[in-house]
């Protein structure tokens, strides 16, 4: 099915190992993106024009992708931030919405977040160089600095490199992530909580193990206290880091209250969750405070709960017209691989997104969509 347009009809590009839920976001905000990613998923072909780039690619095939686009601004989604030299080729040609090369040179760095959050009264988890000796136990993670939806995490008494990587103590709680919006007024940097929601990790259910990324539930609701120091964390790292538009910080909520781990300076994984939940484009917003350093007053609230969820492939799959991927009232599937693609075990297949009156409804429906899914490549 063609698009509704072409590329020389685009306002803006959308970019990142997955480009799809962003240009999604900027298509709801009624702008027409162009894209360039690792998947150019059918769904995401449907609706927009777009580069493919390949696997082995990534992340430098990206540039040779975006330049046969248009040279027009560039959003930027998951796995970018960790090359800040390739946004800094970027941005000889692009206005870049969000945040520059310089900022990510300073985000990369995990000591100097941990450090930014300390120092603002907040718990962090005790973090180590590579090499230095531990306590006689067991709770350490090995955790490379250009990290992405929780690939490469392992236990730091299996790891086999340092390269890259530093030691973080492990914290035990329900693993959740706040999405802001950074501005500046004058000399003041500003950071507005849109929502936070429980992350889903390493979930068998879904194909995945180990710390891997594959979803979010939300909104949460959040006890007064830790509502304060969870916007106390995002004002900290927005001034510490001039920090602007969207961004997420991942944290850990334990029975003390939430322990932060870890700054992703990009458009995140919850955005589409907390856009459904609230009724909210972030876009024109993430627009406004990356170009003008503006910020809404305050955040919609929630109307109802939303969910997603992307399921792996545990065997090798190549998707056939035969599949019929039927949707219902209950969700949508997105993020669907073209007909006859070969997905490999490990990899994500497609997204399962829904939403209810409450997180209890939401997760039910997505355990089940999900299910329902995974039995139709079976």
């Amino acid at each position: 099915m063609a698009t509704l347009y072409n590329a020389e009809e685009a306002d803006v590009i959308c970019t990142g190992a997955s480009a799809r839920s962003l240009a999604f976001s900027c298509r709801r905000a009624g702008l027409r993106p162009a894209t360039c990613d690792l998947f150019f998923d059918s769904d995401l072909a449907e609706h927009c024009p777009g580069v493919r780039i390949p696997a082995g690619s990534w992340p430098a095939g990206l540039l040779d992708g975006i330049e046969q686009l248009p040279a027009l601004p560039v959003i930027y989604s998951g796995g970018l931030e960790n090359h800040p030299g390739l946004i800094r080729r970027l941005e000889e040609r692009h206005e870049i919405i969000g945040n520059g090369s310089a900022v990510l040179e300073k985000t990369l760095d995990p000591f100097a977040v941990s450090s930014c959050l300390a120092g603002a009264g907040l718990r962090v988890p005790e973090i180590r160089q590579p090499g230095e000796e531990l306590p006689m136990d067991p709770d350490w993670l090995s955790k490379p600095i250009r990290s992405g939806g929780g690939l490469g995490i392992e236990s730091a008494a299996e790891a086999e490199t340092s390269e890259g990587r530093y030691l973080q103590r492990f914290v035990d709680g329900v693993p959740a992530s706040a999405l802001f919006l950074a501005g500046k007024n004058g000399s003041t940097h500003q950071a507005l909580l849109l929502g936070a929601t429980e992350q889903l990790i390493g979930e068998s259910w879904l194909g995945a193990g180990g710390f891997t990324y594959c979803g979010n539930l939300g909104p949460i609701e959040l006890e007064e206290e830790t509502l304060r120091e969870v916007g106390r964390a995002g004002v900290a790292t927005a001034a510490e880091f001039s920090l602007r538009g969207l961004f997420g910080l991942d944290f850990i909520l334990t029975d003390d209250g939430p322990v932060f781990i870890e700054l992703n300076p990009r458009y995140t994984g919850s955005v589409e969750v907390i856009e459904t939940s609230c009724g909210f484009a972030t876009i024109p917003h993430h627009l406004s405070a990356c170009r003008d350093g503006e910020l809404p007053s305050m955040a919609p609230p929630p109307s109802r709960a939303c969910a997603k969820a992307i399921l792996f492939a545990e065997t090798p799959v190549a998707l056939s017209a035969s599949h019929a991927l039927v949707e219902d009232d209950a969700g949508t599937i997105a993020d669907i691989p073209a007909i006859g693609e070969t997905i490999e075990p490990g990899s994500p297949l497609l997204t399962v997104l829904t939403e209810g009156p409450d997180l209890a409804n939401c997760e039910a429906k997505l355990v089940r969509l999900a299910r329902e899914a995974r039995a139709l490549f079976e």
